[in-house]
C-alpha cells in the first residue's frame, strides 16, 4: 500500500484560538498584532476578505480597523502555545509519523486504504480538532512535502474542497500546478522567486517542466529537489525527530527604553532562565551561548552588540549559562545608549544523553548533581502552577519593561484565576 503525506495547519491560527476562547468574536473581523502591539501578524477570514494587509503598522491601519469595526487583540503567546500542544497531541495519536514544523503546522505520514481515498480520514480528523479544541484546520494531501503544502493551499482557496484536498490521486494535475504562484511554492523564496520571473516561470507547473540544469546551476541541489518533488518525488523526508533543536532563542522587545546595566542584566536573565527550561524539555544541552542587544532602528544613535561564549562543558544548568551570560551582559553593554530589545540565542545544541566533560574536571560532581535536582524540581512547579511561580533573584524584575500588551485577552487557558466563574441556583 502507497504512504500519503499530509501537511495540516490551522486556519488564521491566532486569530482562530483568540475566537475559540471567546466566542463573542466568531463571525466578526479580527486582527491579531505583534510584540508592543506593532504590526497586523494574523486575520481572521472576515478581515482577509475586506483586504486588511499583512504586516502593516497598526497604528496606520487603526482608523480604518475602527470604522469596518474590527476587533483588535495582542499577541497571546500562552494561549497559542497551549492549543498547539493539544492540536499536536490529537495528530500524533491518528497519523503514523508526526513532523511538527511550527506552532500551527505540521506534516504526517499515512498509509493509504485499498481505495486510495483519504477524504474519510481526513474529514474525522477536521471535525474531531474543532470537536475538542474549537479551531478549523486544513488538509492537504501529496506524495511529498511540496506536493501537500499545494494541496493545502488550494484546499484553502477553494471553498468546494471544504478544507480537505488531495492532489495524490489526481491524475492531471497540471491545472492546480498552473494555480500556484511560483512565490507560494514552498521552498521557494524571495529572491528565488524573483529570478523565476526574470525567465518567465511565474508557476508551480512552469516550475516543474523548467530545464533542469538551469535550476542546478543556479540554486544546486536544493532548486532540483523541490523541482524533483513538484514531479512526483520524494526528496525531502519527513522528520518525526523535529523536537530535536538546532538552536533555541528568547528575545524581547521592552516596553519602553532602558539604559542602565541593572536592567539589562535582569532582561537576560530572565531569557537565560526560559531557554535553559526550553533545553531541559528538548533533553538538550548547550555548547555555545550568544546575547545582544539593540537600539531603535529609528534612533539617531543607533547600537547594537553581542558577545558569544563557549561552555567548557555542555550544559543546560540555569547556575552555569547564567554566570556566563552576565559576563557577555558586561562586555557588550554601553553607557547612554536607550535599549530597546535583547536576546540569548542558544547554539551548537546536542542531547543529553551523551556529555562529552574535561579529562581533570576538578569541579565537585555531588555539586553539578544536586543543581540538576534543584533544576527539575523548579521545572516541575512552574509546569504545575504556572511560569515563573519559582524563579532565581538574579531575574526577579520589580519594573514592568516586557511588551506592552493593552489589548491582550483575558481569558486564557494556562491561568486559573482567568477562568469564568459560573453561577447556577
Amino acid at each position: 500500500m502507497s504512504k500519503a503525506i499530509i501537511q495540516i495547519d490551522g486556519n488564521n491560527f491566532y486569530a482562530s484560538c483568540e475566537q475559540m476562547i471567546d466566542p463573542s468574536l466568531r463571525g466578526k473581523g479580527l486582527v491579531i498584532l505583534s510584540n508592543n502591539d506593532g504590526c497586523i501578524i494574523s486575520r481572521s477570514a472576515e478581515v482577509r476578505k475586506s483586504g486588511i494587509p499583512m504586516g502593516k503598522p497598526y497604528f496606520k491601519l487603526k482608523q480604518k480597523l475602527n470604522k469596518l469595526n474590527i476587533e483588535v487583540r495582542s499577541s497571546n503567546y500562552e494561549l497559542y502555545g497551549d492549543i498547539s500542544n493539544r492540536l499536536m497531541s490529537i495528530l500524533s495519536e491518528h497519523c503514523e509519523k508526526l513532523e511538527v514544523y511550527s506552532i500551527d503546522e505540521a506534516f504526517a505520514c499515512i498509509t493509504r486504504p485499498k481505495d486510495q481515498n483519504l477524504n474519510p480520514w481526513a474529514k474525522h480528523i477536521r471535525a474531531l480538532v474543532y470537536q475538542n479544541i474549537g479551531i478549523p484546520i486544513s488538509i492537504g494531501i501529496g506524495v511529498n512535502k511540496v506536493q501537500s503544502k499545494i494541496a493545502n493551499h488550494i484546499a484553502k482557496s477553494i471553498e468546494e474542497n471544504a478544507g480537505i484536498f488531495d492532489m495524490g490521486i489526481i491524475q492531471n494535475k497540471d491545472q492546480y500546478l498552473n494555480l500556484i504562484e511560483i512565490e507560494k511554492v514552498w521552498g521557494v523564496g524571495v529572491k528565488m522567486s524573483k529570478w523565476f520571473r526574470r525567465r518567465g516561470i511565474t508557476n508551480a507547473r512552469e516550475l516543474r517542466d523548467m530545464k533542469r540544469e538551469e535550476i542546478k546551476y543556479k540554486f544546486g541541489i536544493v532548486g532540483i529537489r523541490i523541482q524533483n518533488e513538484l514531479k512526483g518525488e520524494i526528496c525531502i523526508p519527513l522528520n518525526s525527530n523535529s523536537l530535536q533543536r538546532k538552536q533555541i532563542s528568547v528575545s524581547r522587545s521592552f516596553s519602553y527604553p532602558i539604559s542602565n546595566l541593572e536592567e539589562l542584566s535582569l532582561a537576560i536573565s530572565h531569557y537565560i532562565l526560559i531557554a535553559c527550561a526550553k533545553l531541559r524539555k528538548y533533553n538538550q544541552l548547550c555548547s555555545e551561548l550568544t546575547i545582544f542587544t539593540n537600539s531603535s532602528l529609528y534612533s539617531r544613535d543607533y547600537f547594537r552588540n553581542d558577545a558569544t561564549s563557549k561552555l567548557e562543558i555542555p550544559s543546560n544548568n540555569s547556575v552555569t549559562i547564567l554566570k556566563e551570560s552576565l559576563l557577555l551582559t558586561k562586555k557588550i553593554f554601553r553607557p547612554y545608549n536607550k535599549l530597546t530589545k535583547a536576546g540569548v540565542i542558544m547554539k551548537k545544541l546536542q542531547s543529553d544523553k551523551y556529555q562529552q566533560r574535561m579529562l581533570f574536571n576538578t569541579k565537585d560532581s555531588k555539586s553539578d548533581l544536586q543543581l540538576e535536582y534543584l533544576d527539575s524540581k523548579i521545572d516541575s512547579i512552574n509546569k504545575k502552577y504556572g511560569s515563573n511561580t519559582l524563579n532565581w533573584a538574579s531575574s526577579v524584575i520589580e519594573k514592568d519593561w516586557s511588551p506592552s500588551r493593552k489589548k491582550l485577552s483575558k481569558l486564557r487557558t494556562k491561568c486559573l484565576e482567568n477562568i469564568p466563574i459560573v453561577f447556577c441556583n
